[in-house]
């Protein structure tokens, strides 16, 4: 119902998608203008080991026609060249550990996750009463509320995605077993899909509650994954079907389009595990929403969490 429901509310709130695009094209300028003096000597590196043009075989294999698992073989070899050219290269290593610690896991999850709470204040208004609710507005006045959200927010982040970092990395080498060679691919993107299902179940709640309640930050934190267990079940099977489609469309869309349609897919991804959030967190405590300005969803009564 969840899932059915937040597909609903994308077409009603469409617009919005809009909204996120440009914020993510603003983040993506300030994020490059961080990584440049990093990345510029990194790709240099690269370039001269040779990985662009493992890179463009990767790519080519797409349409080549030689299957998955040639796409994983593919890969595998580009993660390997990326891997000994870091290893071997002191300027390499440490121009990787300063784009991917400073950049990508400070710089840009601060950056970007800045638009969840005020995104979800615009959808809680527009839930619960049809209203109307500018996102600017919202940004600039729960800047604060944002700031302390997010900074809470990448403890949770960025230790569960070193786990599934580690845990890709090691299962990457299911391409040197023969026997285990040819299911690798299906493994991979089994474990991506269920511990995305598990990372997304965990804090579903945890941005709604913090808006919809005025909850603390650590609170709410506690509030979604004491709910998220208790309806472990329907709220995971959500979330893993979700991420399913995501990474389905969005790797379709970008593959038929050469990228180009990424730009509408990847903004619509975000809006759509937002509204999939609400949904979830209305559902499950029972409270009336609005999905359109004609429809409001009733859930079953339920004692809300305290």
């Amino acid at each position: 119902m969840a899932f059915k429901n937040a597909l609903k509310m994308i077409i009603s709130k469409f617009g919005l998608m809009w909204v996120i695009l440009l914020y993510l094209l603003i983040t993506g300028v300030l994020v490059v203008s961080l990584s440049l003096p990093f990345a510029v000597p990194l790709v240099r590196t690269f370039e001269e080991a040779g990985i662009g043009k493992l890179i463009a075989e990767f790519f080519t294999s797409f349409t080549s026609g030689g299957g998955v698992n040639a796409w994983f073989d593919k890969f595998y070899a580009v993660i390997l060249a990326v891997k000994n050219s870091i290893l071997t290269d002191k300027i390499a290593a440490f121009n990787t550990g300063a784009l991917v610690f400073f950049v990508f896991i400070f710089a840009y999850r601060f950056i970007l996750g800045l638009y969840e709470i005020p995104l979800v204040t615009v959808l809680e208004g527009a839930m619960s009463s049809d209203a109307r609710i500018g996102f600017t507005g919202r940004y600039v006045s729960r800047i604060g509320k944002s700031c302390k959200f997010v900074l809470v927010k990448m403890i949770y982040t960025v230790l569960f995605d070193f786990v599934i970092f580690f845990a890709l990395y090691r299962m990457f080498d299911l391409f040197s077993v023969p026997v285990l060679k040819f299911f690798a691919p299906f493994i991979i993107m089994a474990a991506v899909l269920v511990m995305l299902g598990i990372r997304y179940t965990l804090i579903a709640m945890w941005a709604p509650d913090v808006v919809l309640r005025e909850r603390g930050i650590f609170k709410a934190f506690g509030f979604s994954v004491k709910c998220a267990f208790k309806h472990f079940g329907s709220v995971f099977s959500t979330f893993l079907f979700a991420w399913t489609l995501i990474i389905a469309v969005n790797m379709l869309v970008g593959l038929f389009t050469f990228g180009a349609g990424l730009i509408l897919t990847v903004p619509l991804s975000l809006l759509f595990v937002n509204v999939l959030n609400m949904t979830v967190y209305y559902g499950k405590n029972g409270r009336r929403y609005y999905t359109d300005s004609a429809t409001v969803v009733t859930p079953p009564i339920v004692e809300e969490e305290k």
